[in-house]
């Protein structure tokens, strides 16, 4: 009986020392549950990259080069001296025609004095002068059209003459080039054919050879008679 009071006061005593335990904290800690470590910002894997990072050129955008003219010649006006550039001309061949385009700007800050003439000369030759711009030439400027055919191959240079009305010129080198033109090809010649006429040998007849006793001449004494 004895043992049985001792057995069940150690029981108590145990789960009493447990229960203290428990309160001041000596128990083991439970494991906090892990955090996943995140920017703020969840990046899917199948992301695309960004459609506006590909340029692609605009269709409405004129290729480098398009439209441009071969000179530009600024014409002055009372306060501002005029100007000019080379007129460098396409290359093109021999005996065909090379078109120049210069173009003619205007003064925006004073009136400019109109233009009266405007002649082309290169290599000797007066070029075709197709359109010249003649008068006041309007704010947004003007197009000077010339026409020049070359007649051998290799550079050749030339000068752009403008006369404005108060008498005063303006001048613009011109420059080119022409190249060979292509060989026409008169195609294969075929030799016309021989004939060989048969030559016939057309027998020969010799004539008989007759033989007469020879005269005797008047100084020759004729032989006594017997």
């Amino acid at each position: 009986m004895t043992s049985a009071i001792a057995r069940c006061l150690a029981v108590a005593a145990a789960s009493a020392a447990l229960a203290a335990t428990a309160a001041c904290g000596g128990g083991p800690t439970p494991p906090e549950p892990s955090e996943a470590v995140s920017s703020g910002v969840e990046e899917d894997a199948t992301q695309t990259p960004d459609e506006d990072t590909t340029r692609t050129p605009d269709e409405n955008e004129t290729p480098t080069g398009e439209g441009e003219t071969d000179g530009e010649i600024f014409l002055g006006s009372d306060s501002e001296e005029a100007s000019s550039s080379d007129i460098e001309l396409p290359p093109t061949q021999v005996g065909k025609p090379v078109q120049g385009e210069v173009d003619l700007e205007a003064s925006k800050q004073a009136r400019t004095t109109p233009l009266q003439d405007a002649r082309g000369e290169i290599e000797g030759e007066e070029a075709e002068m197709i359109k010249k711009c003649l008068g006041e030439v309007p704010p947004e400027g003007c197009e000077l059209v010339f026409q020049y055919t070359p007649t051998q191959p290799g550079p050749y240079t030339g000068e752009l003459t403008l006369t404005l009305a108060d008498g005063s010129t303006i001048t613009a080198a011109i420059h080119g080039e022409a190249t060979e033109g292509p060989t026409p090809d008169t195609g294969p010649t075929t030799p016309e054919p021989t004939t060989d006429e048969p030559t016939t040998d057309e027998p020969t007849t010799d004539e008989p050879i007759t033989t007469e006793p020879p005269t005797p001449t008047e100084d020759e004494t004729p032989a006594p008679q017997t």
